[in-house]
């Protein structure tokens, strides 16, 4: 090569005769708001920048990068993100019961709240706990109609009239630890504890329940010997019994018949808990949670919590309640010093509300609602046994305003990489959209770059709009994805700072590619440093065409006889002179302009 000369696709090319047609230029466009000709308010607003907004978090956790514009990765402590548009802190739990006895169950009767476990019976009115039967273990409380009926551990079941009569039930003596009961068809189902076999009675006071094998209408749930039932639902007009080995139902010939076979994975998780929530049956087969529309099993198991190994989940699924749109549950997550929360499943997507063990030993026993004080209860099962409560607002889904005042309270949203993990990005400033936010009610803004430790952003005192400039010496902060992480303070339990929306104005910053523009006169003869290119003009055409054409890239040699790998993304021949000799011969000379982006 010679100066002026370039080498393109193995063949070499003069350029000396136009070199102010040579052009160079950076050809990634990293801000296509700043070079929209015109622009607009938008994008005067915006600047170099683009926006990227979210302003709904109701599809609940488990998306790691920005999945959905409703979704985000998790919560921590109270926070309810179930409404749309808004995020907000979510009720506190409040102290009931402190018997120090593990309760099993509650359910609401007579004007009454009854709960049930270890200490035996006890009920809930005007604010005040009794003890009901404490000569032991109950298994199971059942209200039906006049009576409510409950099951001592290895005793005669029971029953209490509405003026508080309490008295024995059942055929005879025999009539002894039943585990749960049922009402289906006009008849009270009740399985014996520790056994494959149930027992039923039509009478109105359960005068003639029977307790041994040779009750002639005993229902035997698999062969004699079998695993246990657990428990019994009414679900779409039919009577459905399960065990550790799958979902039974219980025909009107008194016949079990095992619709859906989980024995391949039996297990002592397995239908933990029952609910009929919005059309369905839920219930959890191990650490995966299931709901059956009578012919289709969906699995609903929600998905994971955490970004980085060894990935946290939640298994361990308990205390199904349903209450209005919502089903209410228990979880454990994987982790050897468990978190055991409350979930909540709207049929679309989990939510989790708040925590309630954190040492990894405790356990939730009991979740009930109770319709009377508008209440969700749970037991934890502790060192120190005690019963709380969670207020509801009276025909409203949002949560009561008893909020908590102290602890950490957050909401972790998705990673954003703008759908270009690799490629580096820029930020200025975030911007909150918010409301009932004050000195004493307040959100704080912290941030992630690319995985690592939260750099507090700023907080947000008022309501409406609020522009908060990165807290970086530079004035911008650069990454390939960023975490932000939003905590939620209050000093007033009757007020919680409302997050509405978050903007981040970012610009895309990749890597630089250079491009060029070059003339090359297209004549023959013309002197190169290795000889004259005696290739006809025919012939230059059709090598550059095949530069051109080329669907791999080619070398390039620069003028300073640097070497790169192009693309030709465009060959335009312009013709410069035509001419005609003595003889009537035409001669013409082409000047082609070559467009080569560098390939990266």
């Amino acid at each position: 090569m010679q100066y002026g000369d370039i080498k393109l696709n193995g063949k070499d090319y003069l350029i000396i005769k136009d070199p102010g047609s040579y052009r160079v230029s950076d050809v990634t466009d990293f801000a296509p708001r700043g070079t929209s000709v015109g622009g607009s308010a938008v994008h005067a607003q915006l600047k170099l920048y683009q926006p990227y907004l979210q302003t709904d978090w109701r599809h609940g956790f488990g998306f790691q990068w920005y999945e959905d514009a409703m979704g985000y990765m998790r919560t921590e402590g109270n926070i309810d993100t179930r409404h749309s548009g808004i995020a907000m802190m979510f009720t506190k739990a409040t102290s009931s019961d402190t018997d120090n006895n593990a309760k099993e169950g509650f359910c609401a009767w007579n004007s009454k709240l009854w709960a049930w476990g270890a200490g035996g019976l006890r009920s809930y009115a005007s604010n005040t706990w009794s003890n009901v039967y404490n000569s032991g273990a109950v298994n199971f409380a059942f209200p039906a109609g006049d009576y409510l009926y409950y099951c001592p551990d290895g005793a005669r079941i029971r029953k209490i009239s509405t003026a508080d009569a309490d008295t024995t039930a059942g055929n005879d003596d025999n009539s002894t630890d039943y585990s749960w009961m049922a009402m289906y068809g006009g008849y009270l189902y009740a399985g014996k504890d520790g056994t494959n076999m149930i027992h039923r009675d039509s009478t109105g006071d359960l005068s003639d329940l029977e307790g041994t094998s040779a009750d002639t209408n005993v229902i035997y749930v698999g062969a004699q010997g079998s695993f246990e039932t657990l428990g019994a639902s009414v679900y779409g007009g039919y009577l459905y019994t399960f065990t550790r080995t799958g979902l039974w139902q219980i025909g009107e010939d008194l016949i079990a018949r095992r619709i859906l076979d989980f024995s391949s994975e039996a297990s002592d998780d397995n239908f933990r808990s029952v609910a009929v929530h919005n059309g369905y049956l839920l219930f959890p087969i191990r650490d995966k949670l299931y709901q059956w529309n009578g012919a289709r099993l969906s699995d609903v198991t929600p998905p994971r919590i955490s970004d980085s190994f060894p990935y946290t989940t939640y298994g361990r699924f308990d205390n199904f309640v349903s209450m209005g749109r919502f089903m209410y549950c228990t979880a454990r997550t994987n982790e050897t010093t468990y978190a055991e929360d409350l979930l909540c499943w709207d049929g679309v997507a989990w939510t989790k509300l708040m925590e309630l063990v954190s040492n990894g030993t405790d356990t939730i026993s009991a979740m009930g609602c109770d319709p009377i004080n508008n209440r969700l209860w749970y037991h934890l099962n502790a060192t120190a046994d005690a019963t709380y409560y969670i207020p509801f607002q009276s025909k409203s889904e949002f949560p009561y305003a008893d909020f908590p005042t102290t602890g950490t309270h957050e909401l972790i949203l998705s990673r954003w990489d703008m759908g270009y993990r690799w490629v580096d990005k820029s930020t200025p400033e975030i911007i909150i959209e918010s409301s009932n936010c004050s000195s004493s009610s307040y959100l704080t803004v912290s941030y992630a770059l690319d995985g690592g430790s939260y750099i507090e952003w700023g907080n947000v005192y008022s309501n409406g709009i609020t522009k908060i400039d990165i807290p970086d010496p530079d004035g911008s902060a650069e990454f390939k994805y960023l975490t932000l992480k939003i905590k939620f303070t209050t000093t007033s339990g009757t007020n919680s700072p409302i997050l509405e929306g978050v903007t981040l104005r970012y610009i895309m910053r990749p890597d630089d590619i250079d491009g060029w523009m070059i003339n090359i006169p297209v004549e023959r003869g013309l002197e190169m440093a290795n000889g004259t290119d005696n290739r006809t003009m025919a012939e230059l055409v059709s090598d550059l065409k095949a530069a051109r054409s080329s669907k791999i890239p080619v070398e390039f040699v620069d003028i300073d006889g640097t070497a790169y790998e192009v693309f030709v993304t465009a060959l335009t021949r312009q013709l410069m002179n035509l001419a005609q000799d003595e003889q009537g011969e035409a001669h013409y000379e082409l000047v082609a302009t070559l467009n080569l982006v560098e390939n990266d």
